[in-house]
């Protein structure tokens, strides 16, 4: 059986996209997790392409660790909410250890693995971040 995780490896092969890292969960919904990192001003932003069973395919950049504190919770909040009203592509949230992600959600048709949507969100987080980086991390850091 040909899953979704094996379809994206097919797409990141025949494009000789080499910059990911594969590691199957081996669960019952065939989970592939492709590591990267984008470099911005000199520094690796990690991110992961996580691909299942399901028709969602998620995107998921970690933009800046333990960054929630009880002395900033309410200017957090404020910011994401801003930036999550205007960004259409992607939104922004605070996981359980207080880190900052950005994430994007896509939609595959049934059975089917769209790479060249993952390579073009991919390209527009990319596109943002070298625009933005230094003022999220402003915000949510000073």
């Amino acid at each position: 059986m040909t899953t979704r995780a094996d379809m994206f490896q097919e797409f990141l092969d025949k494009n000789n996209l080499n910059m990911f890292n594969r590691q199957d969960m081996n669960d019952e919904i065939h989970t592939g997790i492709f590591r990267t990192a984008f470099g911005i001003e000199g520094k690796n932003i990690p991110a992961v392409v996580v691909v299942d069973d399901s028709a969602f395919c998620m995107i998921q950049v970690h933009m800046a660790t333990t960054v929630l504190r009880d002395d900033n919770k309410l200017k957090l909040y404020d910011a994401i909410n801003r930036w999550n009203t205007t960004l259409k592509p992607f939104k922004f949230i605070l996981d359980q250890q207080g880190n900052l992600v950005l994430v994007a959600c896509l939609l595959n048709e049934d059975g089917k693995m769209d790479g060249d949507k993952v390579n073009a969100m991919l390209n527009t987080i990319l596109d943002y971040l070298n625009k933005e980086h230094k003022n999220v991390l402003n915000t949510v850091v000073g």
